[in-house]
């Protein structure tokens, strides 16, 4: 992601429907794992400004890797601890460190995704726990995935076999943001055909409060539904993997 667009984060991250959204579903899911927050250690991968580490140090001690200087220091200034400039592909922490990982929105951006998921495999502890948001469908492609220096949308399909593959075992996966859907995809169609910049930027549109508020309710109506079943498509990809514990 460009520096540019670290800002625009760090700006409108704490109240924007799209990143509230996703870290009470983070939250949610992470208090669905009931580990005790006195002995379980998080690595958020890709953590950018660091407020998703500030949602998860509640659970237990947080660690969060970037490769970005910038957003680093972003997270400084929120006085987010225990942050390391790191590529998701080298992670720069020993092996067995972690007992629950999190790459929310990390492995669109990484040149291989897979070596990427290695190197988390490799932190997390036996047993521990990978939890993983990605854009969905690569339909959905848009100058927004350009500016934001995407290298790929993915299916849920696809996204089970790359977490087997790395030897992680899929305990869920679901879409999430279903009743968006079609706005979103109708807008990206939208952006695709009258794009004249050549500049590629964002699709952060800001909603009046009381729209963006509503946007945040449906989404948590989703969260609520996802507490029993899973959503057949939506924007967002979430999937819940496990490194299994060979010794048990």
């Amino acid at each position: 992601m460009n520096d540019a667009e670290y800002k625009t984060m760090f700006e409108i991250e704490t109240s924007y429907w799209w990143f509230v959204a996703r870290r009470r579903l983070l939250s949610e899911v992470v208090a669905g794992l009931r580990r005790d927050p006195g002995k379980t250690v998080f690595l958020d991968v890709g953590c950018g400004t660091g407020l998703n580490c500030a949602v998860l140090s509640k659970f237990g001690k947080v660690f969060g890797a970037d490769s970005s200087p910038q957003a680093l220091a972003f997270g400084d200034s929120r006085h987010i601890e225990n942050l390391v400039l790191s590529k998701a592909e080298d992670l720069q922490f020993p092996d067995e460190m972690f007992d629950v990982l999190t790459a929310m929105d990390v492995l669109e951006h990484t040149d291989n995704d897979l070596t990427a998921l290695k190197e988390m495999w490799r932190v997390t502890k036996p047993g521990g726990t990978l939890i993983v948001t990605v854009p969905a469908y690569g339909f959905l492609w848009s100058e927004h995935d350009e500016a934001l220096q995407h290298r790929r949308r993915y299916s849920a399909h696809e996204l089970r076999n790359k977490l087997t593959n790395a030897g992680f075992v899929v305990q869920r996966s679901t879409y999430f943001i279903t009743t968006m859907f079609f706005p979103i995809f109708f807008m990206r169609i939208w952006q695709n055909l009258t794009k004249t910049s050549l500049e590629a930027k964002t699709s952060h549109v800001i909603f009046p409060k009381w729209l963006n508020s509503l946007l945040v309710g449906i989404l948590d109506i989703e969260r609520v539904y996802l507490r029993w079943s899973n959503l057949p498509f939506g924007v967002t990809i979430l999937a819940v993997a496990r490194k299994p514990d060979l010794a048990k």
